[in-house]
């Protein structure tokens, strides 16, 4: 009788050695997991921007839709201060004369007199289509 119980001991270890092989071949044949839905890529616009605040010049702005439905853009502004600085910025958009959002950045190493930086904006709020129309000020000194 000690035969056929380590027989059928075998045997068991065989079938969950079976189940075990053919689960993992069932697995490996499954198609693989759609990629996930990748949001679109942030679109963004020129704005017609001109400025002066605080002896920082704005030069130009790109405000768009940062591809989640908020607004994000980034404004070039020059320094006409005689000495290096670095500045906070907000710029208000309005549409057909209503505020739609105001978005802010900050040019964080210093820039030089006469130098020109790209300032990144964010904090923007839901996103509204254009036209914009702009308001540009530099926060501190």
């Amino acid at each position: 009788m000690p035969g056929v119980v380590r027989c059928a001991g075998v045997h068991a270890l065989g079938v969950i050695a079976g189940t075990l092989l053919l689960g993992f071949a069932v697995f490996l044949s499954r198609p693989a997991a759609p990629a996930p839905e990748v949001p679109p890529p942030p679109s963004a616009v020129d704005v017609p921007a001109r400025g002066s605040d605080r002896q920082w010049d704005l030069s130009g702005a790109r405000v768009g839709d940062d591809g989640i439905g908020f607004f994000t853009g980034e404004i070039t502004v020059t320094n006409r201060a005689d000495r290096p600085r670095t500045g906070l910025f907000r710029l208000t958009l309005f549409v057909g004369g209503a505020k739609v959002a105001e978005l802010f950045g900050q040019a964080r190493s210093a820039v030089a007199p006469g130098a020109t930086a790209v300032v990144e904006l964010g904090l923007g709020g839901k996103f509204v289509p254009g036209p914009y129309e702009v308001e540009f000020h530099e926060a501190f000194a």
